[in-house]
């Protein structure tokens, strides 16, 4: 019987341990769940989103919503209100190496799982995994009939930085990583999109998009303190073939950041007449110097606010 007796440092572990577990437990079990929900959607307000949260608990140390609905805000002189995304679930808890934040999302038969954390420099970490954009009410929440299903990953090393004497923040202007995005069998099969087309002015026009088979694609960039190049990022299906180049400076917002690309297009003759105005000003597009068969643009300006020519 001696021998089956903890000795004195193991009890302390073992006690130290469940007093740990004990305490997150407690802590999932009497979390104001009400008030989390509450500013949730105070947040979505702000940022021009309605949510609408079916159920939200304790998870497997996390804080776990169920039956979520994204919807944009109604505009005033809407006839009836916009289509939300179906959400399964959204689980946040923490992680301990780098201390941080997981999120796990499970929507569009698929799962987008996120890591954040860390000091002096924020690691974050996205893993797409195979996500249907036929599924959800993607086509009633962008307007867009999708097909196909997308992957990728985002992994980046993120410096936080003073601004103006506040707090550091993380600085995406600065961040060093990899993005990785790939498509399977991806096509537009009608829908309703805004484009800036030059020869229409600045304002964004309202398109109808005929059906687009876009293919496989694959996109690789890599970064280095905020310069960005394309590793590679090209497509190619019975409709077109897309090849690009060049660069993307990250800015300290996403959507102030520049990309410098070449943009290579080959279009087919019956594909291009489906397209209508964006056939017309494709069209306008110069050819490719270097192989007749593409036309040549450059996309330049934000992310948030793209040029192409």
């Amino acid at each position: 019987m001696a021998d089956r007796k903890l000795k004195t440092w193991q009890r302390a572990v073992a006690y130290s341990a469940f007093g740990f577990v004990a305490l997150i437990v407690a802590f999932f079990i009497t979390f104001p769940y009400e008030a989390l929900r509450e500013r949730i959607r105070n947040e979505a307000d702000a940022a021009g989103y309605f949510v609408r949260i079916g159920s939200m608990g304790p998870g497997f140390f996390a804080v776990r919503a169920s039956d979520l609905q994204l919807s944009k805000k109604a505009a005033p002189d809407a006839e009836k209100p916009p289509e939300p995304l179906r959400i399964d679930s959204v689980s946040v808890g923490p992680t301990l190496f780098p201390p941080g934040v997981s999120v796990t999302a499970k929507l569009l038969d698929g799962s987008v799982k996120a890591k954040v954390g860390g000091m002096s420099t924020v690691s974050v970490n996205v893993v797409i995994d195979d996500l249907d954009l036929s599924k959800g009410n993607m086509k009633g929440f962008s307007g867009i009939d999708f097909s196909g299903s997308i992957d990728g990953e985002i992994d980046l090393k993120v410096p936080r930085a003073a601004v103006g004497g506040g707090p550091a923040e993380p600085d995406f202007g600065a961040a060093s990583g990899t993005v990785a995005l790939g498509t399977k069998a991806l096509s537009v099969n009608g829908g309703t999109m805004s484009l800036v087309l030059p020869m229409y002015g600045s304002e964004p026009t309202p398109l109808d998009l005929p059906k687009i088979a876009v293919g496989d694609l694959e996109a690789k960039l890599s970064f280095d303190k905020g310069a960005g190049k394309v590793d590679e990022l090209r497509t190619k299906s019975t409709d077109l073939e897309v090849q690009a180049s060049g660069t993307l400076k990250l800015a300290k917002r996403i959507e102030y950041s520049e990309p410098n690309m070449e943009i290579r297009i080959k279009a087919e003759p019956e594909f291009v007449k489906r397209l209508g105005l964006i056939g017309s000003a494709l069209s306008m597009i110069g050819p490719d110097p270097k192989d007749p068969n593409f036309r040549m643009g450059r996309l330049t300006g934000y992310l948030g606010r793209p040029n192409f020519r």
